[in-house]
């Protein structure tokens, strides 16, 4: 009879630790699901939240907002500063989409890392203190010409002298650029595209 009654309290003894386990299974199981839950709908959001700010950009550019760009673009423009990009997408509008799918493509992290590559995207979407920013490619403009002392002018705005063979004129933003050398006698003008591709751009305006 005590052998029987010692295997009746065992068997008491795991069923007892078998229902106090449940709980606790049932609390792991439900932490789980819900930190999926929580990380799926995080996801979703971010998502979300990301795409519209990307819309809001493209929009801005369309209405050409100074305003609305300097709060987006993660370095200091103004309208003149901008006006290059506003002309080169009046006369390639397909420019909009190609900046929209640039940055959708970061979306899926596929992102551009600065050193790693010479063709960055046109502009690099940025997370920062809980915004997000738009940090455009900026391009290396050299101007080679076979005469020494012309003056060179971008956009109409002097910047140089070719004193050397190959001269660096600046940096620039993503837009349409003319670039014009001068001398007493001659003048020679050329139109740059600026916008995706390599980082350095060489020009070249040889007089005869």
């Amino acid at each position: 009879m005590n052998e029987q009654g010692g295997l009746q309290k065992e068997e008491m003894t795991r069923s007892e630790r078998r229902k106090r386990k449940r709980p606790f299974v049932f609390a792991c199981l439900l932490f789980v699901v819900s930190a999926c839950v929580v990380g799926a709908w995080g996801m979703v959001k971010r998502e979300t939240n990301e795409q519209k700010v990307i819309e809001q950009f493209i929009i801005a550019l369309r209405q050409e907002d100074v305003h609305t760009l300097r709060q987006f673009i993660d370095v200091p423009l103004n309208h003149k500063s901008l006006s290059p990009l506003f002309a080169y997408l009046r006369q390639h509008p397909e420019g909009y989409d190609r900046i929209r799918k640039e940055l959708e493509r970061q979306k899926d992290d596929r992102v551009y890392i600065k050193g790693l590559t010479s063709t960055p995207p046109i502009f690099l979407m940025k997370l920062s203190q809980g915004t997000y920013k738009f940090e455009p490619a900026l391009y290396h403009v050299y101007v080679q010409t076979n005469e020494k002392g012309a003056r060179i002018f971008i956009n109409n705005d002097y910047v140089g002298e070719t004193n050397v063979p190959l001269t660096k004129v600046g940096t620039y933003v993503p837009g349409l650029y003319e670039v014009k050398i001068v001398t007493d006698e001659h003048e020679r003008t050329e139109t740059i595209s600026l916008f995706g591709g390599e980082r350095i751009r060489m020009i070249r305006l040889d007089f005869n």
